[in-house]
Order: structure tokens, then C-alpha cells, then sequence
């Protein structure tokens, strides 16, 4: 008889796709954000392809428990080609990231890999996972370079001179321990930095140009010390500032609490230090060997830290995220090159599901979605269809998305817009770098440019 092993996963991967979208409202009126189409794809499956790339076969996917359903039939149309399990949050949309990972804690027994659904890269994460595991990091948070903006972009929608909100993020350059993170609003012309923090590391950058990926690698004990402390909301705004200050601090010492305090009032006095605790036998090797990560003194390795933060910072790969309507915009512009994403290779396009019906002869990198009909004497270049869309003869559409179930009338000239589910556009219009609410219809022999046309009710949300 053949004793079966039972396999320990190293790590369990989250992806957070609850979010209601709340920076692209008007995109998401009339569906989750995270089944906006990008590309021939919704928005989940991308951090899907990422985690599969990586080598990961399994992922916990957290949505909204009022979209669980359209989650499910829309992902089991596509071969994602890793086992999804599927978890349903009610009133998930109101909660923040820290709360639904305590929310689902048992379901967490070891170090896991937290993903945003809106992230877009090519990365592979092994270079990654193996950083975190030479450092036995506490967290190791992902950092791309903020994507740069093609000179002829324009964002669909009215124009707008708000900044993109910017991370202050501090890196030593010899460790790569992440040292300082912020939010630049929150400085009007200086940055104060500690002196602790300029005495332990002597030599670091802060960058502006950084972009967090919110794609953590988070060691275990942090999710019991998220569930003992339940003020801890968010990850990016909230966990991760507070873990990466606590770096600087020196561990609590047990005994020098009051002999005569109770078991249960000792309970409630926990700090971080009393979970994050190294495994004896790490703590070992390290006393008995000759690596420091550091040159600057004669401490022993980390400085004899329990709390290690890192960054693991990439250059040469692309990386957005989709969690806003400028940024949805460029993610469907830049896909049709982006072959490692969709698998599909430029040269090979136009994409035709097999049911699509499509007369039009003028065809340029397009990709035409399920049961869509693409009507004689059109022209479409650089444009994603929707399912069950419905294009008339004489129009003529250029970098365009088009939502499922859309109907653009005969004689349109639709150049740079979003077209929501289910919008109708009406004989004879144009529309320039528009955004068409969901199921907003669009009066014949309108003329619009950078405007979002939609019923005010469904912006009504902030």
C-alpha cells in the first residue's frame, strides 16, 4: 500500500474584485467593474493570466455577493485555465481591502499573494516570490513604473486637469527594504522624515515616478494580527504605511509588562511585535551565517528586525491599473499590442468569435465578440465589440469600445468613445471622445465631443 503525501501549498493567491469602482462610475452603472471589458476579456481574467503565468493553479477571487452570479457565467465562457474559487461578500462593495481579507481568514492558512482585479502586466512573478523568500519578508509589495501617456491620448469624457493621485515611496537602494510610503497630498512643500528612519537607513530614494501595483506577498502572521486588531481597514491606505513604520521600532519586551496583570487584560495589550515572530530554525541559520544585508555597521542581518517590508521594483515590464477612466482607456488602446496579454498576436487580428456575423470588408486590429453583427459598407480599426452588438451599414468606427449589446444606428462617425451595455446611438450621429452611459441612447444627428452622455441618476454616485 502506497501512503499518500498530502502537497502544502507555499502560497495562496487572493484577487480582490469586489470593488464597485467608484473612481469610473461612469463606466460601472451598468456593470461590475471587474467584468469591464478590456481587449476580447473582462477585467478578471488578467490578474487570472498573471497568477497562471506565475505558475499558480488555484486562486480565491472575492467579489460583491450582488454580482456573484454574473461573475460565474461570464467566466465560465473563457479557459482561464486556473481553478477559480469564487466567494461572495455581501455589501462587499462598502468594505475596505484589510476587511475582506479578515472576513475570509479561515479560508487562509498560509503566506498568501493579494492582487488586485484592475492590474494589467506582463511581469512574471517568480523574480518576486523569490525575493520574498530570501528575506523571509513580513510584506513584499510590487512597484511598475507609472505608465506613460502616448502623445496623441485622449482620454474619452470631458477634460479634466485633475493630477493622477501620486505614492511617495521610499527604497534603500542597498537593501530594497521599503522604507517610507505616503500619498503626495498628504505634503504641500516639504516631507518630514523621522530620524530614526535616517539612522537605520542611511542611503535610500523617494520616488514619484512609482507605481504601487497593489500586488502584496503577505506573510501569515500579518492576517492574525488583522484579525486582532479589527481598526485596520485598507491594505495600500492603512496596513501597509502602518507595518512599513513599524519597521523602525524596536520589539515590545514581554517581560517588562506588569507581573500582576491578568491573562485576559495581557490579551488586549498585543502588539504587532508579539505575532511577528520568526521560525527558530530561520532565526538559526541566520545567527550562523556570514550574510548581512547591509555594510553600513556591524549589526547582525536585518538588523535584528522581526518586521521586514520590501520592494520588488520593475522597469522593463508593462504594468497599469484600470481603476479609472483614463486609465480603462489606455488599457484598451495598448492591448491590441500587448500579445503576452491576450495571447493573441497582433498580425492575427481581426479576432471573429465563430458566431459573430460580419459583412464589413474594412477591418483593422479589431476584435468582434460573440453573436455581435458588423453590417456591409462599415469600417472599424482599432475597436473591441461587444457581444450581440449591432453595427449599420455606413458607419465608421476608430479606437472605440463598445460594450455588450449595443446598437449604433446607420451613418455614425464614433471616433475614441465608450459605449456602455446596451447604449443605443441613433441614425446619423457623432461622437468624439465620448463616453454613452448604460443603455442611454443617443438622439439621432447628434453631434458631441468630450462629453459623457448618460442619464445624471446613474452618476449620482461617489
Amino acid at each position: 500500500m502506497v501512503e499518500q503525501v498530502e502537497f502544502q501549498v507555499e502560497f495562496q493567491v487572493v484577487v480582490l474584485a469586489g470593488g464597485k469602482g467608484s473612481r469610473m462610475t461612469e463606466l460601472t452603472a451598468g456593470r461590475a467593474k471587474c467584468l469591464l471589458p478590456i481587449g476580447q476579456f473582462p477585467m478578471l481574467y488578467y490578474p487570472l493570466q498573471l497568477l497562471r503565468r506565475s505558475g499558480f493553479k488555484e486562486a480565491i477571487v472575492i467579489v460583491s455577493e450582488s454580482i456573484k452570479n454574473d461573475v460565474l457565467i461570464t467566466m465560465d465562457k473563457i479557459d482561464i485555465g486556473i481553478k477559480m474559487d469564487l466567494v461572495g461578500i455581501p455589501g462587499g462593495e462598502d468594505l475596505g481591502t484589510a476587511d475582506v481579507l479578515r472576513l475570509i481568514h479561515e479560508k487562509l492558512y498560509t503566506d498568501f499573494v493579494v492582487v488586485s482585479c484592475d492590474l494589467l502586466t506582463d511581469i512574471n512573478l517568480s523574480g518576486m516570490l523569490d525575493s520574498y523568500r530570501t528575506h523571509s519578508a513580513s510584506i513584499t509589495a510590487l512597484l511598475l513604473q507609472v505608465p506613460t501617456l502616448p502623445d496623441k491620448f485622449v482620454t474619452p469624457g470631458p477634460k479634466s486637469k485633475q493630477k493622477p493621485e501620486t505614492d511617495l515611496i521610499g527604497v534603500d537602494n542597498e537593501t530594497d527594504r521599503l522604507v517610507f510610503l505616503a500619498s503626495a497630498s498628504d505634503f504641500e512643500e516639504s516631507i518630514n522624515i523621522s530620524k530614526k528612519l535616517y539612522r537605520k537607513h542611511t542611503d535610500f530614494n523617494i520616488h514619484s515616478k512609482l507605481l504601487d501595483a497593489h500586488l502584496y506577498i503577505i506573510r501569515k502572521w500579518i492576517l492574525d494580527y488583522l484579525v486582532f486588531d479589527k481598526s485596520i481597514s485598507t491594505i495600500k491606505g492603512e496596513l501597509l504605511p502602518y507595518i512599513v513604520k513599524k519597521q523602525l521600532s524596536p520589539p515590545s519586551n514581554p517581560k517588562e509588562m506588569d507581573k500582576n496583570t491578568s491573562i485576559v487584560a495581557l490579551d488586549t495589550k498585543k502588539d504587532i511585535f508579539q505575532f511577528a515572530v520568526d521560525k527558530p530554525l530561520d532565526n538559526l541559520i541566520r545567527s550562523m551565517s556570514a550574510f548581512n544585508d547591509h555594510s553600513t555597521d556591524l549589526n547582525v542581518a536585518y538588523n535584528g528586525d522581526s518586521i521586514r517590508c520590501y520592494a520588488y521594483t520593475e522597469s522593463k515590464s508593462f504594468g497599469l491599473r484600470a481603476n479609472n477612466a483614463q486609465m480603462y482607456s489606455l488599457a484598451n488602446s495598448v492591448i491590441f499590442g500587448k500579445s503576452s496579454l491576450i495571447g493573441i498576436p497582433a498580425n492575427q487580428m481581426p479576432v471573429e468569435f465563430p458566431s459573430a456575423v460580419v459583412k464589413c470588408t474594412q477591418l483593422e486590429k479589431c476584435l468582434i465578440g460573440d453573436n455581435a453583427v458588423i453590417h456591409e459598407k462599415t469600417s472599424l480599426k482599432f475597436s473591441n465589440i461587444g457581444a450581440n452588438s449591432i453595427i449599420e451599414p455606413k458607419t465608421r468606427l476608430s479606437n472605440c469600445v463598445v460594450m455588450d449589446n449595443v446598437t449604433i444606428k446607420e451613418g455614425c462617425v464614433i471616433s475614441n468613445c465608450i459605449l456602455c451595455n446596451g447604449s443605443i446611438i441613433q441614425e446619423g450621429s457623432e461622437l468624439k471622445d465620448c463616453i454613452v452611459g448604460s443603455h442611454h441612447t443617443v438622439p439621432a444627428g447628434s453631434r458631441n465631443s468630450h462629453e459623457v452622455l448618460t442619464d445624471i441618476d446613474n452618476l449620482m454616485e461617489i
